[in-house]
């Protein structure tokens, strides 16, 4: 299967000096794109696009489900929410695009959403209702990343060896 430039890109990033012909195999290469909507006046993301990211979760674990990465499920959902939630909050473009690679030992998750302001990590209070989703995909994730243009975020989760429980 022919990986895309940005697959390639992050497959790259965490093989440097591999060449490209030896890159992870790709087993799967999903994409969803999902229109955004405005926020709220408030500046929230509306209850019909929690509905939107509910619903890529659940495609999400059905196709884990399908390559018996199950185990992989409740991380892959909740780096999926934040990402893709921060896409609909922070995004530029008409839409939000979740990407999944299934690889051979990883599976990376990508969300496009056209800003090119590169998503930071940053405090939270204790009370705050918000600001810490990319601390939950920090501690969850293998690693994640910003393209250089800022408009594709992605993490990876490791895939469990074979035997062995994930985390």
């Amino acid at each position: 299967m022919a990986v895309t430039a940005p697959g390639r890109e992050i497959l790259a990033e965490l093989h440097p000096g591999c060449p490209a012909d030896a890159l992870p195999e790709v087993l799967e290469d999903v994409s969803m794109t999902v229109e955004r909507e405005p926020l709220t006046e408030d500046g929230a993301v509306r209850s019909s696009t929690a509905v939107r990211v509910g619903q890529l979760r659940k495609i999400a674990r059905a196709k884990l489900a399908l390559w018996g990465l199950s185990a992989l499920a409740e991380d892959a959902q909740l780096l999926i929410s934040e990402l893709v939630t921060n896409g609909f909050r922070y995004g530029t473009q008409p839409v939000v695009c979740l990407r999944l690679l299934i690889c051979l030992e990883l599976l990376v998750v990508e969300v496009e959403d056209g800003s090119p302001e590169r998503p930071q990590l940053r405090a939270s209070s204790l009370d705050a209702l918000n600001g810490r989703g990319l601390l939950l995909v920090s501690a969850l994730a293998a690693s994640w990343g910003v393209s250089e243009d800022g408009t594709r975020t992605w993490c990876l989760l490791r895939l469990p060896a074979p035997g062995r429980a994930h985390r």
